[in-house]
């Protein structure tokens, strides 16, 4: 028997065949549903619909309709991986995966750019070697200054292949998102990590760098799941939020990701995330799938690319950023540092982090909110 495949079409048919009233589908002669929706969202105007809808469910099947149709996915992979190979005959130059996130945001119709460790907007004069992360934006219509971050590894200079699906999810994340011409509550941001040959890697140093807007970060969402199915998000303890993530999700049920965990696997790129208080989402890589792939020997296996499963990873992720940015009130409250203490005793980081090695840089305040807070 062959085995069962999760498809977008049918979740995207459902979506536009049953999901909207009959007075709000699409037909050749009706107007488009969201023009008064994506009028309000330009003037700053609580956007909802005259058939009680949230702006969720009536963004949600747009996404998805996007991530499961044509799209550059395939064509970003196929970039990278050409870049790559180049890349191998001269590290000296500028990390290829740099510049092909950069261009591949532009493409996508999202301002990009790169930043050093400090947070600082890198310059063409720059040391490439200090181009550590990427980052867009698509700012929110009514507060601006709050922002949810969805972000992945990109190695520098040449990715692995499940960094380059990452990479690539975000990327195609906001290029959705985008398409809609509408605009969430909340700001999002897009942050692809780079280098991490240094002592610091890139999502703790994006940490240190923005410190000082903490505060105003509603949620962090972790994707290294690449293209293996994502059936729910690892909350790191965080029982508070699940109410809120599932709402977010409500849109997409029937695509089956509702099986949330309150895991906390110690993970270098959520974990400075969790030290600092913020609600924090992992789609993590399946164990049975840690296996980093070498991107250039993969791309002579063409079984090994799987576009439809990395669409359908898409359209979850942009959903759920889009989601908890739209929500009225944030995801949840950022953690007071005793009470960050509490989540890792009581979550089983404090063990691993001991572990690890880690435990005394959260104690002396090197990494993770500071002990008056």
């Amino acid at each position: 028997m062959a085995s069962a495949k999760f498809s977008l079409a049918p979740c995207v048919a459902l979506f536009f065949a049953c999901a909207l009233p009959a007075m709000g589908q699409l037909s050749h002669s009706d107007p488009d549903p969201l023009a008064r929706i994506r009028d309000a969202a330009k003037s700053n105007v609580l956007a909802c619909s005259a058939t009680g809808e949230t702006l969720c469910e009536q963004v949600a099947p747009k996404i998805v309709a996007s991530a499961e149709g044509d799209s550059p996915l395939a064509d970003n992979l196929k970039l990278l991986i050409d870049a790559a190979k180049s890349q191998a005959t001269d590290a000296t130059k500028e990390p290829i995966s740099i510049a092909w996130a950069v261009q591949a945001f532009r493409d996508a119709n999202v301002e990009a750019r790169t930043e050093n460790n400090d947070g600082t907007a890198n310059s063409s004069q720059g040391n490439p070697h200090d181009w550590e992360t990427v980052v867009a934006e698509i700012r929110g219509r009514e507060k601006p200054e709050e922002w949810v971050l969805l972000a992945a590894q990109l190695g520098a200079p040449v990715p692995s292949l499940e960094q380059a699906y990452n990479a690539a999810l975000v990327i195609e994340a906001a290029r959705d998102i985008q398409l809609t011409g509408i605009h969430p509550r909340r700001s999002i941001r897009f942050v692809l990590f780079g280098n991490e040959e240094r002592r610091m890697d890139g999502a703790s140093s994006y940490v240190r760098a923005h410190r000082d807007q903490l505060n105003h970060a509603s949620a962090i969402v972790i994707f290294g799941a690449a293209a293996n199915p994502v059936t729910g998000f690892a909350l790191n303890g965080r029982h508070d939020i699940e109410p809120g993530v599932r709402e977010a999700l409500q849109p997409i049920y029937a695509m089956g990701v509702t099986h949330h965990t309150f895991d906390a696997p110690l993970e270098k790129y959520s974990l400075d995330f969790i030290l600092e208080g913020i609600p924090t989402l992992v789609a993590p890589q399946p164990e049975s799938s840690s296996r980093v792939t070498d991107i250039v020997a993969a791309a002579r296996q063409a079984d090994k690319i799987d576009i439809r499963e990395l669409k359908r990873n898409t359209a979850i992720a942009a959903v759920a950023v889009f989601g908890i940015a739209e929500r009225a009130e944030p995801l949840g409250p950022r953690q007071s540092r005793g009470e960050i203490e509490s989540l890792l005793k009581a979550s089983g980081l404090e063990q691993q982090m001991k572990s690890a090695g880690l435990w005394p840089l959260w104690e002396s305040g090197e990494r993770g909110r500071m002990p008056s807070q």
